[in-house]
C-alpha cells in the first residue's frame, strides 16, 4: 500500500482491461477484459489488498462494460460484449471460489439492431432495478424486471428508440449512459413539479448530451441538452447528490476537454419549501416543441403510444419539468484526450483518465473554480 492510498497489482487478464465497476460499498470490484473474461475481486479489510473470488468467460468476444447492481436483491453483475449480448449474472455462494461457476447467468438480451452494445448502467431505488443499454448505432433501450424482487423473472422494455440517424460503419461513434443514482431528484426540481419517483438518465450522443427523465406516468421525456463539446464525447457521468439543489454532470470529449455542467430548475430561487409538490406537478410548465424531430423507429413509435415509452415533448403533462444547463468548467487535460470520467460517492470529487496514462482528481475550490487536486501517473510505480 502506497502512502497516498493507491495500491498497484497485476490484474491477471490476458488482454486489455476495458471496464471496472465497484459494488455499492466499495468492497468488491469487477474487471472486464478483451480476453472475454470477467473477474470479481474482494478487498481484504485493513490490508489494502484485492484477491480474486472468481473468473469466467462472460462473452464470446471482448467484454466492453460491466456494472454492479445494488445490494438489496443479491449480488448481481451486468455485462455487455462485442458478441452483441447483454447478460445478467448472479453470485451463487454455494459454489467454490475461483471455480468459474460462482456467477451464474440469469438472463441475456441480444441487440435488436445488429450493432453491439456500447454502454450500460444500472439504477436501484431500494429493491427496484432499472437497466439502460445503448448500441454502437445509437439505439437506447431501458428495461425493468417483470418482478423487481426477482431478477430471474425476465425483463420488460420501458422505452426503446434510436437517438440519432444510423452513423456510417467507418465513423467513430460515442454513446454512453449514466443514471442519476440517488433515490430522489434534486429538491428544487421536485418543488417545481418533477415527479418524486422520476427516473433520470443522461446519454451522450455524438458531441451532445441529453438528459431524460420520467413523468408521473413513467414515460420518458427530454428535460435538457448539454452542449459545448467540439468533438466526440467518450464518456459521461452523473454525480450523486440531491440536497445541493442542482445536479452535476461531467463529460470527457475527444476535443481534449473534461467539462462539468450544472443542471438547474428555472425559478428555483422563488420556490417555497412549503409548496405542495402535488399541486406543482399538476401545473408543470409546457415543454417546448422541436421543429426538426425525426420520425420514430417502429419500436419507439409502438412504445410511445402505450403504457410505457417516450412521451411527446410538446405535451403538458404532470410530473415533467424542463431544466436549464450551465457549463461551469472546461478542463484541458491529459495531453491528448480524456477517455473516462467518474464521480466520487459523495459527488464532490471528479476522477478523469486519458491518453497520457495519468489519473487526475478534480475538486471545487472555495472560489467556485474546479482545480486539479491530485495526479497519479499510472505508467510509473506508485
Amino acid at each position: 500500500m502506497a502512502s497516498n492510498g493507491f495500491h498497484r497489482f497485476s490484474h491477471g487478464h490476458q488482454d486489455l482491461v476495458l471496464a471496472i465497476s465497484y459494488n455499492y460499498y466499495g468492497t468488491r470490484m469487477a474487471t472486464a477484459s478483451s480476453d472475454h473474461r470477467v473477474k470479481v475481486w474482494d478487498r481484504k479489510d485493513g490490508l489494502g489488498q484485492w484477491t480474486v473470488t472468481d473468473s469466467w468467460t462472460a462473452h464470446d468476444a471482448e467484454v466492453t462494460d460491466v456494472k454492479w447492481n445494488g445490494p438489496f436483491v443479491g449480488e448481481h453483475l451486468a455485462t455487455i460484449g462485442e458478441d452483441g449480448f447483454m447478460r445478467v449474472w448472479q453470485e451463487d455462494v454455494n459454489e467454490a471460489a475461483n471455480s468459474g461457476r460462482r456467477f451464474k447467468k440469469t438472463s441475456e438480451q441480444l441487440t435488436a439492431t445488429g450493432a453491439p452494445y456500447m454502454s450500460l448502467d444500472l439504477k436501484n431505488i431500494g429493491t427496484e432495478t432499472y437497466l439502460a443499454v445503448i448500441t454502437r448505432d445509437g439505439h437506447l433501450s431501458i428495461s425493468e424486471p417483470e418482478d423487481h424482487d426477482d431478477l430471474h423473472s425476465g425483463w420488460q422494455i420501458m422505452w426503446s428508440d434510436y437517438l440519432c440517424e444510423t452513423p456510417p460503419r467507418t465513423e467513430e461513434t460515442g454513446f454512453r449512459v449514466s443514471w442519476h443514482k440517488e433515490k430522489l431528484p434534486a429538491w428544487p426540481a421536485i418543488l417545481a413539479g418533477l415527479d418524486r419517483k422520476s427516473l433520470s438518465l443522461v446519454v451522450s450522443v455524438g458531441n451532445v448530451v441529453r438528459v431524460f427523465r420520467t413523468d408521473k406516468d413513467r414515460k420518458f421525456y427530454m428535460a435538457a441538452a448539454l452542449e459545448g463539446a467540439k468533438g466526440l464525447i467518450r464518456d459521461v457521468s452523473w454525480a450523486n447528490g440531491s440536497m445541493r439543489g442542482f445536479d452535476l454532470i461531467a463529460t470527457a470529449s475527444k476535443d481534449g476537454f473534461v467539462r462539468i455542467y450544472e443542471l438547474h430548475t428555472p425559478g428555483a430561487s422563488s420556490l417555497s419549501t412549503s409548496n405542495n409538490s402535488q399541486t406543482a406537478s399538476d401545473n408543470a410548465g409546457a415543454l417546448p416543441a422541436s421543429s426538426n424531430r425525426k420520425p420514430r423507429s417502429g419500436i419507439g413509435a409502438g412504445l410511445a403510444g402505450g403504457a410505457r415509452g417516450r412521451r411527446d415533448d410538446n405535451a403538458r403533462v404532470p410530473g415533467a419539468v424542463k431544466q436549464e444547463t450551465k457549463l461551469v468548467a472546461e478542463l484541458e487535460t491529459h495531453d491528448g484526450a480524456p477517455w473516462r470520467v467518474s464521480w466520487s460517492q459523495m459527488g464532490d470529487i471528479l476522477v478523469s483518465t486519458g491518453d497520457d496514462g495519468v489519473v487526475r482528481l478534480w475538486k471545487k475550490a472555495v472560489d467556485g473554480k474546479w482545480l486539479e487536486a491530485t495526479e497519479i501517473d499510472a505508467t510509473k510505480d506508485i
